[in-house]
Formats: C-alpha cells, structure tokens, sequence
C-alpha cells in the first residue's frame, strides 16, 4: 500500500465518481479503477460499491476513509515539516559563547533570528573557549563564539573574525594616571598587576606579558582570577591595575576606568566557529544573519 492508493482512494470517496476524480487528478480513469482494485484485494474487503449509475462507500470504506484522510494529513505534514527543517525553519540550534566579549552583541543577534525563524529551539551556554571545544564534542553546541582556535583544533572547524578586539587597562577611578585618555605602558612598570588567569585564555595573558615587554619590563602580577568580573572587582578594590579586552568596558564598573594604551597591543581575534562537517540547516540560516550583522558589530566594539 502506497500514499497513492490513498489518494486516489481519497478522491473517488469525495467525488464519487470515476470519470471525475479521473478529471480532477489527471490520472487516467483505468488507472484509477485499478488502483481501487488492487487497494481492496490488500484489504480484503470492498471499499465500494458500484453500479453503471453510482457509486457509493461500503461501511469497511467508510471506517477506511477516516483513517486513510488522518494518514494523507500526518503525510503531508510531515512532508511540510521536512521541507522547513531543510530550510532551517525548524529545529534545534546551540550556541556556545564567552560573556565578556559576546554578550553586548549576542541579544540583538538571538532577537533578529527568533523573528525570522521562531521556531527553532536556541539553547546558548556561556562557556569559555576549553568549555566550547568540549561541548562541541559532547555535540551540545553547534556554534561557538570564541578566541582563535588552537592550532591543533583548526583541521575540523570552519572560523570567521566577528570582531577585533585590542588590550586597554582598567585603573581604579582615582588612581592618578585615570584622568588621561592614553595610559603609556611603562608609567605602569611599578604597579601591582590583577590579570585573568592564563589557563582560561592562554593567549591573552601572553599577550600581556608580550606588550608589556615591549615597553621595556616584565609585570608584577599579584593576583590571577579566573573570572573577568572579579579581575575588575580587584581593581575597584584598589588591589591592582589589569591590561584587560577593550570588551570589558561593557562590564560598566563605577569604580574603574578603562583607558587606552600606548604602545598597542596586537590585535585579538574574536571568533565564530563551527565544524566542517555540520549540517544543521538552522546554523547555515544563523550564520547568514550574522555575517549581514558584522559591519554594525565591528562598528560597535571596534570604536
């Protein structure tokens, strides 16, 4: 029995008439008339019946009916909801991102594409960039936001920069270099350092070490937290000076400022990811909003 023989079965119960479910399916009558027979040898029972004049449903067709219409429909939603799956309408989509540097644009991303496809299922994680590998293999996430990839991670991820981001540093409100607008690096040699711990970020915490080098000495730092927000609490505190992402400004600390550096640092990549070998629809149709978001973020976070 295929959806065909439901069909056609279908049709001749609604018109009750060869000739004209004939017409209205375009299918030649003795196909139809064949079909109908070959339905009811499967069954076993006779669906119609049938006179030079009439046509009419048995009581077996009757109760077959119901249930071949409820079967036409599931099909055809089922053929629908296929159709918006491929076309990344529905479904389920994980996001994984690291708050510092992804929350200020994430919201308005997440907004954009929940009007065009309300009905994909988002499941975002706040996860540092280890976090993120991990949950990719765990197949939790489909997309990160993150920092470069390691070298030996890059074969199997698809990458593109979303946003440059450089060092600044965050000096208590009253410190006495907070009212200039560009900090030079070496008036900072003799200061006690709070830096995000470089297991979190292996790369940002050497550049630290690298840019301060550059300005001709190595820093003294006192305290490692493996959060960002408490690096700055420290700083509020009056424990220390940080060379911190430009990002974290949007941390909006009273009692800190964030000031420019001279020289600059290197520039810090910020990222989105994904496997190469991904075929979720839903995170082909999120990438495209992103990539016609990028200038406004770039002009966003890069100022």
């Amino acid at each position: 029995m295929e959806l065909r023989h439901l069909r056609y079965f279908a049709a001749v119960s609604q018109y009750l008439n060869y000739s004209e479910t004939s017409r209205r399916l375009h299918v030649a009558q003795p196909a139809i008339s064949q079909t109908i027979l070959d339905l009811e040898d499967e069954l076993d029972v006779k669906l119609f019946l049938r006179t030079k004049r009439s046509v009419q449903l048995t009581a077996a067709g009757t109760a077959f009916l119901r249930e071949a219409e409820e079967i036409l429909r599931r099909a055809n939603e089922a053929q629908k909801l296929a159709q918006r799956a491929a076309r990344g309408e529905v479904g389920t989509l994980g996001i994984g991102f690291f708050g510092t540097a992804f929350a200020p644009i994430l919201p308005s991303l997440v907004h954009a594409y929940r009007r065009k496809f309300s009905d994909v299922e988002l499941r975002l994680f706040e996860l540092n960039p280890d976090q993120q590998l991990a949950a990719f293999d765990e197949g939790r996430i489909d997309l990160g936001f993150t920092r470069r990839l390691p070298s030996d991670r890059r074969a199997e991820f698809a990458e593109e920069v979303v946003y440059t981001d450089q060092l600044a540093v965050a000096l208590h409100a009253a410190h006495a270099l907070a009212k200039q607008k560009v900090i030079r690096l070496k008036s900072l040699a003799g200061e006690p350092f709070v830096q995000f711990h470089r297991k979190g970020a292996p790369g940002l915490f050497d550049e630290v070490i690298a840019v301060c080098r550059r300005a001709g000495f190595c820093p003294r730092i006192i305290h490692e937290p493996n959060l960002m927000a408490t690096a700055m609490t420290l700083v509020e505190s009056g424990l220390g000076v940080s060379l911190i992402p430009r990002c974290v400004r949007t941390l909006n600390r009273p009692q800190a400022v964030i000031r420019q550096i001279a020289p600059k640092s290197a520039p810090i990549p910020l990222c989105v990811i994904w496997r190469k070998s991904a075929h979720n629809p839903a995170l082909a149709a999120f990438l495209d909003i992103l990539r016609a978001a990028m200038p406004g973020i770039r002009s966003q976070m890069e100022t």
